[in-house]
Protein backbone atom coordinates (compact mmCIF):
# COMPACT_ATOMS: atom_id res chain seq x y z
CA UNK A 1 0.00 0.00 0.00
CA UNK A 2 1.29 3.47 -0.90
CA UNK A 3 0.03 6.59 0.86
CA UNK A 4 0.74 10.18 -0.11
CA UNK A 5 0.63 12.59 2.83
CA UNK A 6 0.90 16.37 2.69
CA UNK A 7 1.89 18.09 5.92
CA UNK A 8 3.69 21.13 7.27
CA UNK A 9 6.40 21.20 9.94
CA UNK A 10 4.65 24.05 11.77
CA UNK A 11 1.34 22.17 12.06
CA UNK A 12 0.83 20.09 15.23
CA UNK A 13 -1.70 17.84 13.49
CA UNK A 14 0.95 17.12 10.85
CA UNK A 15 3.37 16.27 13.68
CA UNK A 16 0.97 13.58 14.91
CA UNK A 17 0.44 12.36 11.35
CA UNK A 18 4.21 12.10 10.93
CA UNK A 19 4.60 10.08 14.14
CA UNK A 20 1.87 7.69 12.98
CA UNK A 21 3.42 7.49 9.51
CA UNK A 22 6.80 6.71 11.10
CA UNK A 23 5.23 3.79 13.02
CA UNK A 24 3.62 2.50 9.82
CA UNK A 25 6.92 2.84 7.94
CA UNK A 26 8.90 1.11 10.70
CA UNK A 27 6.50 -1.83 10.61
CA UNK A 28 6.49 -1.90 6.77
CA UNK A 29 2.69 -1.63 6.67
CA UNK A 30 2.73 0.93 3.87
CA UNK A 31 5.04 3.04 1.77
CA UNK A 32 4.63 6.68 2.77
CA UNK A 33 5.34 9.45 0.27
CA UNK A 34 5.42 12.42 2.67
CA UNK A 35 5.34 15.78 0.90
CA UNK A 36 5.92 18.89 2.94
CA UNK A 37 4.09 22.06 2.06
CA UNK A 38 4.16 25.60 3.36
CA UNK A 39 0.50 25.74 4.35
CA UNK A 40 0.56 29.26 5.82
CA UNK A 41 2.59 31.54 3.60
CA UNK A 42 1.39 34.57 5.58
CA UNK A 43 3.98 33.83 8.29
CA UNK A 44 6.92 36.17 7.65
CA UNK A 45 10.20 34.62 6.54
CA UNK A 46 11.84 36.10 9.63
CA UNK A 47 9.38 34.12 11.86
CA UNK A 48 7.05 35.66 14.41
CA UNK A 49 6.84 35.40 18.18
CA UNK A 50 4.13 33.26 19.70
CA UNK A 51 1.68 35.97 20.75
CA UNK A 52 -0.93 35.32 23.45
CA UNK A 53 -3.53 34.74 20.71
CA UNK A 54 -1.29 32.28 18.84
CA UNK A 55 -0.41 30.56 22.13
CA UNK A 56 -4.11 30.13 22.92
CA UNK A 57 -4.72 28.67 19.45
CA UNK A 58 -1.78 26.27 19.92
CA UNK A 59 -3.11 25.25 23.35
CA UNK A 60 -6.49 24.45 21.80
CA UNK A 61 -4.89 22.44 18.98
CA UNK A 62 -2.64 20.51 21.38
CA UNK A 63 -5.64 19.67 23.57
CA UNK A 64 -7.38 18.27 20.47
CA UNK A 65 -4.29 16.24 19.60
CA UNK A 66 -3.93 14.87 23.12
CA UNK A 67 -7.52 13.65 22.89
CA UNK A 68 -6.61 11.78 19.68
CA UNK A 69 -3.59 9.92 21.11
CA UNK A 70 -3.99 6.15 21.20
CA UNK A 71 -2.33 3.61 23.46
CA UNK A 72 1.43 3.68 23.02
CA UNK A 73 1.61 7.22 21.59
CA UNK A 74 3.48 9.81 23.63
CA UNK A 75 2.58 13.43 24.18
CA UNK A 76 5.71 14.99 22.72
CA UNK A 77 4.35 18.32 21.51
CA UNK A 78 5.18 21.61 23.24
CA UNK A 79 4.09 25.10 22.26
CA UNK A 80 6.90 26.65 20.21
CA UNK A 81 8.35 30.05 21.09
CA UNK A 82 7.90 31.24 17.51
CA UNK A 83 5.70 30.47 14.54
CA UNK A 84 8.04 29.75 11.69
CA UNK A 85 7.71 30.11 7.96
CA UNK A 86 8.50 26.68 6.55
CA UNK A 87 9.48 27.61 2.98
CA UNK A 88 13.21 26.97 3.56
CA UNK A 89 12.83 23.72 5.53
CA UNK A 90 10.33 22.43 2.96
CA UNK A 91 12.81 23.03 0.11
CA UNK A 92 15.59 21.37 2.15
CA UNK A 93 13.40 18.35 2.85
CA UNK A 94 12.47 18.14 -0.85
CA UNK A 95 16.19 18.02 -1.77
CA UNK A 96 16.83 15.10 0.59
CA UNK A 97 17.16 11.60 -0.84
CA UNK A 98 13.85 9.72 -0.55
CA UNK A 99 15.31 6.98 1.64
CA UNK A 100 16.54 9.60 4.15
CA UNK A 101 13.32 11.62 4.29
CA UNK A 102 11.44 9.59 6.96
CA UNK A 103 14.23 10.03 9.51
CA UNK A 104 14.73 13.70 8.60
CA UNK A 105 10.99 14.36 8.79
CA UNK A 106 10.74 12.99 12.31
CA UNK A 107 13.90 14.80 13.41
CA UNK A 108 12.58 18.12 12.12
CA UNK A 109 9.17 17.69 13.75
CA UNK A 110 10.89 16.86 17.06
CA UNK A 111 13.20 19.85 16.71
CA UNK A 112 10.28 22.24 16.35
CA UNK A 113 7.54 20.65 18.46
CA UNK A 114 9.59 19.12 21.28
CA UNK A 115 12.75 21.19 21.54
CA UNK A 116 11.23 24.44 20.16
CA UNK A 117 14.02 25.01 17.65
CA UNK A 118 13.66 27.61 14.90
CA UNK A 119 13.21 25.78 11.60
CA UNK A 120 13.41 29.02 9.64
CA UNK A 121 17.15 29.22 10.40
CA UNK A 122 19.47 27.59 7.83
CA UNK A 123 21.97 26.56 10.54
CA UNK A 124 19.28 24.58 12.38
CA UNK A 125 18.19 22.78 9.21
CA UNK A 126 21.76 22.07 8.14
CA UNK A 127 22.50 20.48 11.51
CA UNK A 128 20.25 17.62 10.35
CA UNK A 129 22.25 17.17 7.15
CA UNK A 130 19.76 19.01 4.95
CA UNK A 131 22.26 21.23 3.16
CA UNK A 132 20.64 21.53 -0.26
CA UNK A 133 17.36 23.00 -1.49
CA UNK A 134 15.00 21.87 -4.19
CA UNK A 135 12.54 24.69 -4.74
CA UNK A 136 11.16 22.97 -7.86
CA UNK A 137 9.97 19.85 -6.03
CA UNK A 138 8.70 21.96 -3.11
CA UNK A 139 6.71 24.15 -5.52
CA UNK A 140 5.31 21.08 -7.31
CA UNK A 141 4.17 19.55 -4.00
CA UNK A 142 2.52 22.83 -2.99
CA UNK A 143 0.82 23.16 -6.37
CA UNK A 144 -0.52 19.58 -6.15
CA UNK A 145 -1.71 20.21 -2.60
CA UNK A 146 -3.41 23.50 -3.53
CA UNK A 147 -5.19 21.71 -6.41
CA UNK A 148 -6.97 19.43 -3.89
CA UNK A 149 -10.61 20.26 -3.12
CA UNK A 150 -9.86 21.40 0.45
CA UNK A 151 -6.13 21.91 0.93
CA UNK A 152 -5.54 21.63 4.66
CA UNK A 153 -2.83 19.74 6.52
CA UNK A 154 -2.48 16.92 7.01
CA UNK A 155 -4.02 15.46 3.87
CA UNK A 156 -3.63 11.81 2.89
CA UNK A 157 -4.27 10.33 -0.54
CA UNK A 158 -5.22 6.65 -0.31
CA UNK A 159 -4.28 4.06 -2.97
CA UNK A 160 -7.78 4.25 -4.49
CA UNK A 161 -7.44 8.04 -4.88
CA UNK A 162 -9.68 8.93 -1.92
CA UNK A 163 -8.54 12.09 -0.12
CA UNK A 164 -8.67 12.04 3.67
CA UNK A 165 -8.21 15.35 5.48
CA UNK A 166 -7.26 16.54 8.95
CA UNK A 167 -8.58 14.41 11.78
CA UNK A 168 -9.95 11.90 9.26
CA UNK A 169 -6.41 11.31 7.98
CA UNK A 170 -5.12 10.98 11.54
CA UNK A 171 -7.84 8.44 12.33
CA UNK A 172 -7.05 6.41 9.21
CA UNK A 173 -3.33 6.33 10.06
CA UNK A 174 -4.12 5.08 13.58
CA UNK A 175 -6.48 2.47 12.12
CA UNK A 176 -3.84 1.12 9.73
CA UNK A 177 -1.47 0.55 12.64
CA UNK A 178 -4.20 -0.84 14.92
CA UNK A 179 -5.62 -3.23 12.33
CA UNK A 180 -2.16 -4.71 11.81
CA UNK A 181 -1.70 -5.09 15.58
CA UNK A 182 -5.15 -6.67 15.91
CA UNK A 183 -4.40 -9.08 13.07
CA UNK A 184 -1.11 -10.13 14.69
CA UNK A 185 -2.80 -10.56 18.08
CA UNK A 186 -5.42 -12.77 16.43
CA UNK A 187 -2.74 -15.04 15.04
CA UNK A 188 -1.05 -15.37 18.42
CA UNK A 189 -4.14 -16.59 20.25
Amino acid sequence: MRLIIYGDFNCPFSALASARAADIEARALAEIDWRTVEHDDAIPLAREPTTPEVREAFEHELAQIRALLVEGETDRLRIPDKRVNTRLVTAAYAATAKNLRPHLREALFAAYWTRREDLSQPAVIQRFGANERDDTIAARWRSEWLALAKPIVPVMILPDGYTSRGIGALTRLARIARDDSDAKAGHVQ
